[in-house]
């Protein structure tokens, strides 16, 4: 009888578990927060958990309002959720643009904006398309310079970067979360 080799996908990643297991073996939720390497792709941020319940798995995930019920101290790691090593949420300026409203698609959503962006409500609905159109007409009208509302989106985006890395290292450093290479 031969074996037939084991094929591995390698994937670089660190994780940090929590569980409730301990209290009660049967019912339990566990969360596993990832600083994951695939491929050349920047490493990112993931928080993921399972649930069991009688003994059975019964849902996993993506489940962060579940995770933050049992596990409230991973809320940093959950608005990390996805962000690449150095804070930056996936695709943040094109789905930051989408959710002010930029696209014929969406009228514009400010808790989705603010939940991308790590923003208050507040800031998020100034940016919203509407908002930055009345504001670049008050521009053009107090310096005549024409600013597109894009161009104010962009540069608020672009003035998160900073901020962005330093809340990633922030929890990189509080989990000590390493990117573990072969």
């Amino acid at each position: 009888m031969t074996r037939s080799p084991l094929t591995y996908k390698i994937k670089h990643q660190y994780k940090m578990k929590l569980t409730t297991r301990n209290q009660d073996p049967k019912n339990y939720i566990e969360a596993t927060a990832i600083l994951h390497k695939i491929g050349n792709q920047k490493p990112h941020f993931s928080l993921t958990g399972r649930i069991v319940e009688k003994g059975r798995d019964a849902r996993g995930g993506a489940i962060h309002d579940e995770i933050l019920a049992a596990f409230p101290q991973l809320a940093d790691i959950a608005a990390l959720h996805l962000s690449d090593i150095d804070g930056v949420p996936m695709h943040s300026f094109e789905n930051g643009k989408y959710w002010a409203g930029f696209t014929k698609w969406e009228e514009g959503n400010s808790k989705h904006l603010a939940d991308l962006w790590r923003i208050s409500q507040d800031d998020a609905a100034g940016l919203l398309y509407d908002a930055l159109n009345a504001q670049s007409q008050n521009i053009e009208v107090e310096t005549g310079d024409i600013i597109l509302e894009e161009t104010l989106l962009k540069e608020f985006h672009d003035n998160q970067i900073e901020r962005w890395k330093q809340e990633a290292d922030a929890a990189i450093k509080k989990y000590t979360l390493e990117l573990v290479a072969d």
